[in-house]
Parts: C-alpha cells; sequence; structure tokens
C-alpha cells in the first residue's frame, strides 16, 4: 500500500472533474444522495442514542455514495444497492472504525467544552436545545469555531479509512494509518480542495437563496430551504470529488495517471 504525493493543483481538477462523473446518470445520483441524506437523518433522530449511532456506523455509511461514484465514473448508471455497500462487506471493521470516528468526535466535544462549559457539546448530543440568543454568546460561537477546526482536521485525517477498509481489505488500524499519512504528504492540494469546495459551495448557495427569495415566504423558510437544495444538489458532485481524490492518491487501476508515491511502510 502507497499513498502518491500530488501537486496542489490536482485539489481544483478533483472538483472540476466530479461534475463529468456528475453527468453519468445525474437523476439517479440525485436519489441516491437523497436516500443516504434520509438514512443519515433518521440515524441521527434516534433518541438518546442518535450521536452515538451515526458515528459510529459513519464509515459503512461513507462507503455507499463512495461506491455510486466509482461507478458512475466508470461510465455504469449507478444502482441503490450500492448505498449499502458498505455494510456488504467488512461490516466488523467497519464498526471499529466507526469507534473509532466516535472517539474522536468525543474530543472534538471536549475541546468545545473547554470554551464554554460543555453547552455546545450537551447541544450536539440532543441533551440541551440551543436559543437563538445563545448563538449570540462569544462563548458560543468560540466552541463552534474550536468545533469546526478539530472536526476538519481529525475527520480529513480518516476520510479515507473506511475506502481502505473497503476496497483493500485493510484493518481499521492500517487503514487510520495511511489515511492519515495520505492526508499529511497531500496537505497542500487538500487545502486548495477544501477552499474550491467552500467556494462552490457558496456560489450555490447565493444563487438558491436568490431563487428561493423570488418564491417568497419568511426568511427562516427561505433559508432552509436553500441550504437544503445546496446540499442535497451539490452532495453527488462532493463525494464524486472526494472519490477522484482517493483513486489518485492511492492509484486505483482508472485513474488518470501515475504522480511520483511517497515511500511509506508496506501493510
Amino acid at each position: 500500500m502507497r499513498a502518491n504525493r500530488l501537486p496542489a493543483i490536482r485539489g481544483l481538477r478533483w472538483v472540476a472533474e466530479a461534475f463529468m462523473i456528475f453527468r453519468v446518470a445525474p437523476v439517479r445520483q440525485l436519489l441516491l444522495n437523497l436516500g443516504f441524506l434520509i438514512i443519515s437523518t433518521i440515524v441521527v433522530a434516534l433518541p438518546l442514542v442518535g450521536f452515538a449511532a451515526i458515528w459510529l456506523l459513519f464509515p459503512a455509511l461513507m462507503v455507499g455514495p463512495h461506491a455510486v461514484a466509482r461507478m458512475a465514473a466508470g461510465g455504469t448508471t449507478p444502482g441503490p444497492e450500492l448505498l449499502v455497500a458498505g455494510f456488504r462487506q467488512q461490516l466488523a471493521a467497519q464498526l471499529r472504525m466507526g469507534g473509532v470516528f466516535l472517539g474522536a468526535m468525543v474530543v472534538v466535544l471536549a475541546g468545545t467544552a473547554l470554551a464554554d462549559d460543555g453547552r455546545f457539546a450537551l447541544a450536539v448530543i440532543g441533551r440541551a436545545p440551543l436559543e437563538l440568543a445563545d448563538l449570540q454568546s462569544p462563548e458560543l460561537q468560540r466552541a463552534m469555531l474550536i468545533g469546526a477546526g478539530l472536526q476538519t482536521l481529525l475527520l480529513g485525517a480518516l476520510w479515507y479509512a473506511p475506502l481502505l477498509v473497503a476496497w483493500h481489505g485493510l484493518s481499521a488500524s492500517k487503514a487510520v494509518f495511511f489515511s492519515t499519512a495520505a492526508s499529511l504528504i497531500n496537505w497542500r492540494a487538500f487545502l486548495v480542495y477544501g477552499v474550491a469546495v467552500m467556494l462552490l459551495f457558496g456560489f450555490v448557495l447565493m444563487l438558491a437563496l436568490g431563487g428561493a427569495m423570488l418564491l417568497g415566504g419568511s426568511g427562516a423558510v427561505q433559508a432552509n430551504s436553500a441550504l437544503f437544495s445546496v446540499i442535497w444538489t451539490l452532495l453527488p458532485v462532493w463525494f464524486a470529488s472526494s472519490y477522484l481524490s482517493y483513486r489518485e492518491v492511492f492509484s486505483e487501476d482508472n485513474a488518470l495517471d501515475t504522480p511520483a508515491k511517497s515511500p511509506t511502510i508496506p501493510p
């Protein structure tokens, strides 16, 4: 197992080329990603255990949309059975990986508690609702910034691990190692990629907000409708770009080219 060292410009290419993948059966991809959103929402909404359940199942859930993008990248229309691809193989390893993700999120919440005595953490796990006035609190805003930063770092390091378990048969520990190593050696490409994704999201969100305002309704309804439409329509593109990054970093057989490799330890 090796991870390729890629130039920074590749991060921009992943986003641009993701639209080519989305052109393969776009309606089917939108529907499948809507199914992913619905499943994730149901798991999160489970009373008392929603927070733990979503992160324990997160690795297995994430394999599905990536498998959809993988099949579309090969020019084949993806089927609904791909949504549960992460549960059909290596499930025990994926659940162990879920324990790693859950532990990472506990670390994130512990970090936020240092800023606001745990108010934000309690809200995240569903134990204490947040009011509009709470969001104006400097302590809570600081906690949210800390949470966003820590979550980005930890999820970025672990992001490829579920795919390495599902498609390469690695153990959870080895998948964590190689995913983290790949993220560290390609931080420039991932930084460019993150900026490109945020700019794309912001641009489409502005368009969606403009369309929602033309349709009328309350401000809250407009904002919620616009946000959902943007997340839903860009989700296939995001997973396609994520798959492209995985494909190039770990040299799947259908990679566009073979960049220089960086040394890693053997599996």
